[in-house]
């Protein structure tokens, strides 16, 4: 019961986002960087389940299109990191170890998607794919077409779209595939500070 509430959560939240906040989260690059077993800032295993099933539950869901989906998941990525985000541990993270994504390997994608594909319905993996298949569009359409201040804004713009990615696909793998798992497995990755993050 408590899952169909939050899916329900979940959902009001994608309606009263912009279109611009879909197909990206930042939080993505922390998720997967938190699912190691050397976590800066550990979290514990009941809420990577609740992660898990919210994000299942939202992907059997064929209501939404893929921008809803995608408002949805981004908002279940973050309010998975919201009970840590003020803490001395994640500040320290943000400040010494935080790594982002700049660059996604769409091998390394796509044979992570494999590990998942057994774990899932075909309707939920045939969903997931369509939201991370508009994320790369999304992120492709930006970086041709967007005029950036600096590089360093260019690179912050799009290591959100890679980070969601990267942050979703983390909350379906294995635990004991989490555990191993670093933000370079999914790609070229630069340092937080060197991106401008500051949050």
């Amino acid at each position: 019961m408590r899952y169909r509430l939050l899916l329900f959560a979940l959902c009001a939240a994608s309606l009263g986002g912009t279109p611009a906040l879909a197909f990206k989260s930042i939080e993505g690059c922390d998720i997967v960087a938190f699912a190691s077993a050397s976590s800066p800032v550990p979290i514990a295993p009941e809420r990577w389940q609740a992660y898990r099933e919210a994000i299942e539950a939202l992907l059997g869901d064929s209501s939404h299109d893929a921008r809803a989906l995608a408002l949805a998941l981004a908002q279940a990525e973050q309010n998975l990191l919201a009970p840590d985000k003020g803490s001395p541990a994640y500040q320290g993270y943000l400040a010494d170890s935080c790594q982002l994504i700049v660059k996604l390997n769409g091998d390394a994608v796509e044979a992570k998607l494999d590990q998942i594909e057994a774990s899932l319905p075909a309707s939920s993996m045939a969903a997931l794919r369509q939201v991370i298949d508009a994320a790369r569009r999304q992120m492709d359409n930006l970086d041709r077409s967007a005029r950036f201040r600096s590089n360093q804004d260019r690179t912050l713009a799009l290591a959100a779209y890679n980070c969601f990615v990267a942050g979703l696909i983390a909350g379906l793998l294995p635990p004991e595939i989490q555990a191993s798992l670093t933000l370079a497995d999914f790609g070229d990755t630069v340092s937080c500070k060197d991106a401008g993050r500051t949050g």
